[in-house]
């Protein structure tokens, strides 16, 4: 039914919405769950099935937790912590913390977006098929995306040559 490479994968996925291994591993238990507990010879493809049930618990994860948060009026750090020395290599262009303030500044459907079409490799027509979404919208966020990275990457490249002088 599901192989290694395939929870990896959903994994990879449910990493790139939530941005915290805990909270994936859990979102990816919880699918997987509800997965075998209704499945059925109806569902022939389940990939397609997990994927939208990770995205569906994580949204509900998310309004519950903005709710809760207007609620109590107590504004919250997101723990993210960038690392500092991370260890460099001359062959690679990006450091990890670079890659972490750019995600940092992504929403988590831009997250979504980016990650099926620069990690899972779909085109933009098989995204808009997967969310229901007009392949015109997802070309107009997919630019505006690509912008915004870009102006983030060289304001980030600019930083760095400021700290080098």
């Amino acid at each position: 039914m599901l192989d290694k490479s395939s929870l990896n994968q959903l994994y990879r996925y449910a990493l790139a919405l939530t941005r915290d291994e805990d909270q994936a591993y859990d979102l990816l238990q919880s699918s997987i769950e509800k997965f075998l507990k209704i499945a059925t010879d109806d569902i022939s493809q389940p990939m397609p099935y997990l994927k939208r049930s990770i995205r569906n618990d994580f949204i509900d994860q998310y309004r519950k937790q903005k709710k809760l948060c207007s609620l109590s009026s107590i504004s919250e750090e997101d723990g993210v912590v960038l690392e500092q020395d991370s260890p460099s290599l001359e062959s690679l262009y990006i450091q990890q913390r670079d890659i972490e303030q750019l995600i940092d500044l992504l929403s988590p459907e831009e997250s979504e977006l980016l990650y099926l079409w620069a990690v899972e490799e779909y085109t933009i027509a098989e995204i808009a098929h997967l969310q229901n979404v007009p392949k015109g919208t997802l070309l107009s966020k997919m630019h505006r995306l690509k912008k915004r990275v870009k102006q983030a990457m060289n304001d980030i490249e600019s930083r760095q040559l400021e700290v080098m002088q």
